[in-house]
């Protein structure tokens, strides 16, 4: 049986091949100098979360899946990306999974080198779980393990399953066996839902008849691989 933590030691034997440029945490006790939050010192290291996905979308080929190429600019309107792979398998109720590759430019600095930037996607463009590099400023760096390792824990958990995704207006959560997160952009706090949104991903797993809060959606996703 393939399993996620097969997948990933896959991926990242893989990705060891490729010999690409690795950098520790430059903040290790996190304390990062003011000046570092407005600095964006070399975007291009950034390169290899977009080589991470594309060995995601190998492994994942080679394990069964289907892989289809989706056009540039689709997504919420707030985030179109520039290339993204669809992937999927045929096994009943799984979610599919989309990588999609930005290349995030500096409004103010058009002639600046573009950050490379990883959406991980469940079902649409537009239902993102995961973004790596969250940030991209020299004080938001956390070395490229943390960075890489968060990548390949969000698709893991997806292909691992089972997976929730729920998105409601301005707010937002997920759930997976061993965790779970919420977040807001509206009144209250994510952690005051947090246990109501983590019960409600449970019972959804559970195939249980439940009502979900109006204008929310559910992505519920089974396992990829038995």
């Amino acid at each position: 049986m393939t399993t996620a933590a097969d997948l990933r030691a896959r991926v990242g034997a893989a990705f060891a091949r490729l010999d690409l440029p690795s950098w520790p945490d430059p903040h290790p006790d996190r304390s990062p100098r003011d000046e570092e939050y407005s600095r964006l010192t070399d975007p291009a290291r950034y390169r290899v979360v977009h080589a991470r996905a594309r060995v995601w979308a190998d492994v994942l080929r080679e394990a069964g899946a289907r892989a289809e190429a989706l056009p540039a600019g689709e997504g919420a309107a707030d985030r179109p990306f520039d290339r993204g792979v669809r992937l999927t398998v045929p096994r009943p109720g799984t979610l599919a999974l989309l990588l999609l590759e930005r290349d995030v430019r500096d409004p103010f600095r058009p002639d600046a080198e573009a950050l490379p930037v990883l959406d991980v996607a469940v079902a649409r463009p537009d239902v993102v779980v995961e973004t790596q590099p969250d940030c991209g400023c020299d004080a938001c760096d956390t070395g490229s393990a943390d960075i890489l390792g968060t990548l390949d824990e969000a698709v893991a958990r997806v292909v691992g399953g089972p997976f929730v995704a729920l998105r409601g207006d301005g707010w937002g959560a997920q759930w997976y066996p061993d965790g779970g997160s919420a977040w807001s952009s509206g009144e209250g706090s994510a952690h005051d839902q947090h246990g109501a949104r983590m019960e409600l991903c449970r019972r959804l797993v559970a195939g249980e008849d439940v009502s979900l809060p109006p204008g929310a959606e559910a992505f519920v996703g089974a396992p990829w691989f038995g």
